[in-house]
């Protein structure tokens, strides 16, 4: 039956906004956008009044399988089978914080890939899932902190094997490890390149040959120019990418997203409980993730949503409270939601989801009050939320 929703306002994800606004669905997909739409007769009807109507949101970096804790090893001996809960229950939450589609960057185990199926199977209920599977790092202390979510891997040959078998087991998208972590043990420096040159080319080769995009964790400069030189197609944190220029106009020239993860830092950096060598490599970036943020908005890299849900106090259906910071370092309201939509849709390759537009996947989210006015609106829970056209909240 088709549903004809709506409210004071809609924003469409590309930056325009309609007042009021209304939009005709029919099974899974939009059939209609305007500021008034005669529904045919017998359509379903639900009128949202003081609300927006806004395109499903996208994050695109979360950890599903982990919880937020300021010390994730604590968890490393429990049953894969309370750890699939957990993946159940982040992604309820975050579904019902009206984010439709996020993209898991390092699971353990492999364990997401069985939640899809269930998802798929309608045994539990998440957003649309974009897959990585292991991160592929060279031999690394970081895989002894998180442990099930590493593929270790040294020269060309071995990178290229290990992008096969995350692409074999299912995974939508390769997740490069091109410097260090600020996550891992006291002594690994994110600051420092990893995977070489060589090595990068060759699991970008192999990856986008098997028709999967590429996202590369870097924090230092070096690990990110390699990472852009390479061909990987969205860079996560970037924390100095502020150091060259140079790399930033090759982003913005290619098309390379950033995904500058700015939650993540905050937490780490001041949660109680956090080992301290980590915490420490965590506050004398903070300037760094803000400076490399402005200038990267300024000069035009395109910039996608993404929270690092997971990490220390950055917990699973909070990812809106992402929005508020991006605001605070430069971005107008606009641009913070283009970045959490229509942006965040072309970072991770979908065209059918960001934008209300017709045709489009009915990935719709409604909140009361005005975000454009106010961005911590989108904090709030949703009045609803629709997956593919069907109500879940």
């Amino acid at each position: 039956m088709p549903i004809l929703i709506t409210a004071d306002a809609l924003v469409d994800g590309t930056g325009a906004v309609r007042r009021p606004g209304a939009l005709l669905l029919d099974g899974e997909r939009i059939v209609a956008v305007a500021d008034s739409v005669a529904g045919p007769a017998g359509a379903e009807r639900a009128h949202f009044e003081g609300a927006t109507i806004l395109p499903g949101l996208i994050d695109c970096h979360v950890h599903l399988s982990d919880a937020g804790l300021p010390d994730a090893t604590v968890q490393d001996r429990d049953p894969q089978a309370l750890r699939t809960l957990r993946i159940a229950e982040h992604a309820r939450r975050t579904l019902l914080a009206g984010f439709t589609t996020v993209r898991d960057v390092g699971g353990r185990d492999h364990l997401e890939f069985g939640f899809r199926r269930a998802v798929a199977e309608g045994l539990a209920r998440a957003p649309r899932l974009v897959l990585a599977g292991k991160v592929i790092s060279i031999t690394t202390a970081g895989a002894s902190a998180w442990q099930g979510m590493y593929r270790q891997a040294d020269g060309p040959h071995e990178l290229a094997k290990a992008v096969r078998e995350q692409v074999a087991a299912g995974a939508d998208v390769i997740k490069l490890m091109a410097t260090g972590a600020v996550l891992s043990p006291g002594h690994e420096r994110p600051g420092s390149a990893q995977l070489t040159s060589a090595e990068l080319r060759a699991a970008v080769e192999t990856a986008h040959t098997l028709g999967r995009r590429v996202a590369a964790h870097a924090h230092g400069i070096e690990g990110i120019r390699r990472a852009v030189e390479a061909g990987v197609d969205t860079i996560e944190h970037g924390t100095h990418l502020h150091e060259d220029r140079a790399v930033m106009r090759a982003m913005t020239e290619r098309g390379v997203f950033l995904v500058p993860t700015l939650k993540a830092l905050a937490g780490i950096a001041d949660g109680p409980g956090v080992p301290e060598a980590i915490a420490a490599k965590a506050r004398v970036r903070r300037s760094d993730r803000d400076t490399t943020f402005r200038m990267a908005f300024e000069a035009g890299v395109p910039i996608a949503m993404g929270t690092d849900a997971a990490t220390p106090f950055n917990r699973h259906g909070e990812n809106a409270k992402e929005l508020a910071i991006m605001v605070e370092l430069g971005m107008d309201a606009m641009a913070a939601i283009r970045a959490t939509t229509a942006a965040a849709a072309r970072a991770i390759g979908r065209a059918d989801i960001g934008v209300l537009a017709a045709g489009k996947l009915a990935d719709i989210a409604i909140w009361r009050g005005d975000p454009l006015t106010d961005i911590r609106v989108l904090e709030r829970a949703p009045l609803a939320v629709f997956l593919g056209g069907t109500r879940v909240v």
